[in-house]
């Protein structure tokens, strides 16, 4: 049984006729060992890519491949690169499942055709950073807010290549979100604590947070 409805299929696949200009290369990692969800997030790229002829997909497994030159240290893992295969910033801890998958499909068109939400006067400031950040936005899939989260972070990390934006499902990595404190979410850690905001808020927010991080 498919893991994406046949008439959603449908949708998906003129939204990437309609709006995917560039091939858009996705990295894959996944284990044998202990992944509850590596199996069907591999079933729904693989859907996925079977939707368009510009997703490019390379599966790895957790401690060969790729592993070290992306620093992987947890799976389900989804990465997008360029075609060269550098690395863009932009990550997915877990399964994209629930309101999580349209932030796949969403990403996926912005990896293709460049084009984000965020306003010129935010990029202009992304560009101007030169500290490394990390930003990990705690989800659940059934969470109807996260997907902005995530979103924000993602386009973030597109504008600036020492910004890098995870996607972490909260259920799927207790440890994590035990370290993190995450009671509520979507929860954006920086920095691995350095700052937070829980909420779904504006890039603006984020971006003053970011400033106070690295002040």
């Amino acid at each position: 049984m498919p893991k994406i409805k046949e008439e959603e299929q449908e949708k998906i696949k003129e939204l990437f006729e309609s709006k995917m200009e560039d091939d858009v290369y996705i990295q894959f990692f996944s284990s044998e060992n202990d992944c509850q969800y590596c199996d069907d997030t591999e079933e729904i790229l693989d859907e996925l890519k079977d939707l368009s002829d510009k997703i490019n997909i390379q599966k790895n497994e957790l401690g060969n491949g790729n592993t070290e030159k992306y620093g992987i240290d947890r799976v389900p893992a989804i990465l997008f690169t360029d075609h060269s295969g550098n690395d863009s910033g932009v990550y997915f801890y877990g399964i994209p499942s629930g309101h999580e998958f349209n932030t796949l499909i969403e990403g996926i068109v912005s990896m293709s055709n460049g084009e984000t939400q965020l306003t010129d006067e935010i990029i202009d400031e992304l560009k101007k950073i030169e500290d490394d950040i990390l930003l990990q936005v705690f989800i659940t899939p059934t969470c109807p807010y996260c997907p902005r989260a995530v979103k924000v972070a993602h386009e973030m990390a597109m504008h600036n290549p020492r910004i890098k934006g995870e996607m972490v499902e909260a259920i799927e990595f207790p440890e994590l979100s035990k370290r993190f404190q995450v009671s509520g979410v979507p929860k954006t850690v920086i920095n691995s604590g350095a700052g937070e905001q829980v909420g779904a808020v504006p890039a603006k927010t984020i971006l003053n947070k970011i400033k106070t991080v690295i002040q």
